[in-house]
């Protein structure tokens, strides 16, 4: 592994001083409206960023508010274990409210909610009857954030408060697209009523992405490069003039394991961010008026994305006030923002508390005289092996 990475960093040099010239040629004012239209034409299997205008300069940032009210949340897990004593689960909810230019005392505190009755364990999906999977009790903890986000900030707000309101991650949900229907829409109502609230209170909501995988922009730039009329993946010409014994070659392989945060940290200086760009992701047809836009920002030791709802995008104050407050919030927390780190604290369930967590379940049995049994399995994980 060490020596096939032994030429990398020359490879890729190159690789990304070719994707940043295509940035600034195609995002200038008189070409990404060309580039839009060829990406709306094509046929390929990956996501392509959408634009709203020139992309090619950074936007400085504004200066925070005087007076501001950052709020946020993040979730962990205890996963239910058939090998354990009971095949509950747990969800916690750290939440942190932190007021600047008030005076008033910070809120940091979270909301552990235990899972167990039947209806928690198992769900009826298509006529039949699983049990919940891990991936469940994700999807459920991560509307947990979302929906207890927007309830904290509604009542910051209520209060008179400023407030932006931040969650760790994405706001797009991308795994819905697999899941059974009513599951989903369920799901779906949820995330809309979250929005819905948050929009109605004018309340700016944004998801933050530390180190983005994403290559939505760098997607764009691969159709820029097709030599295609309009591209069609399934007919590149690199699958045509391939041989047997040769590996296919396609026109946009230059490109190939860049992404946006690296590719932009060229373009942005620190605190700085791009310009905002339209998710195309399939599962936001039903997010209804909430369609998700993002931008990248450069908060000095790294260029995250940060996801909006089309409310906060459509309306500079609550976009400056986003910006603003990543800045400042990543600036506090050294490289991350400073809400997110102590609502991550307050939410994480570390082995320790697992073990404890069970253990106390399994020493309630008992006092209660329920016949409380563990699998062979589930002991041997308890005690060290010879």
């Amino acid at each position: 592994m060490v020596a096939a990475q032994a030429d990398a960093p020359a490879l890729f040099e190159e690789r990304l001083a070719q994707a940043a010239h295509l940035l600034v040629e195609w995002g200038q004012p008189d070409r990404w409206q060309p580039l839009q239209q060829m990406i709306r034409q094509a046929r390929v299997s990956w996501l392509c960023a959408d634009f709203a205008g020139p992309f090619c300069e950074g936007v400085d940032a504004p200066p925070r508010p005087q007076q501001l009210s950052v709020a946020a949340t993040d979730g962990s897990q205890i996963f239910p274990d058939r090998h354990e004593i009971f095949p509950c689960y747990l969800l916690n909810i750290g939440y942190v409210l932190l007021h600047y230019g008030s005076g008033e005392r910070a809120l940091i505190n979270s909301r552990p909610q235990l899972y167990w009755q039947e209806e928690d364990l198992y769900q009826e999906w298509g006529g039949r009857r699983t049990g919940v999977s891990r991936d469940v009790v994700g999807f459920r903890r991560s509307l947990l954030e979302l929906t207890e986000l927007a309830e904290l900030a509604a009542a910051s707000q209520a209060e008179g408060h400023p407030t932006v309101a931040l969650t760790d991650g994405t706001l797009i949900m991308w795994s819905l697209d697999g899941c059974p229907p009513d599951f989903r829409n369920d799901c779906l109502v949820q995330i809309r009523g979250a929005f819905d609230l948050l929009a109605e209170r004018r309340i700016p909501v944004a998801g933050y992405i530390s180190r983005p995988g994403g290559s939505d922009l760098v997607n764009a730039l691969r159709v820029a490069m097709c030599p295609m009329a309009i591209t069609q993946c399934d007919q590149c010409p690199g699958l045509q003039s391939a041989h047997d014994d040769r590996a296919v070659v396609r026109p946009c392989d230059p490109l190939e394991g860049i992404s946006d945060g690296v590719l932009l940290r060229r373009l942005l200086k620190p605190g700085q961010r791009s310009a905002l760009f339209g998710s195309t992701s399939q599962i936001l047809s039903d997010y209804g008026p909430h369609q998700i836009h993002f931008f990248y920002v450069h908060v000095g030791k790294e260029v995250a994305r940060v996801e909006i709802p089309a409310y906060v995008a459509e309306d500079q104050q609550l976009l400056d006030r986003v910006h603003a407050c990543v800045i400042d919030q990543a600036a506090k927390g050294k490289g991350y923002p400073v809400s997110l780190v102590e609502a991550h604290e307050r939410a994480v369930v570390r082995g320790a508390d697992r073990e404890a967590f069970y253990r106390y379940i399994e020493d309630m049995f008992v006092r209660h005289d329920i016949r409380a049994r563990v699998s062979l399995k589930g002991l041997r994980k308890r005690s060290a092996g010879i």
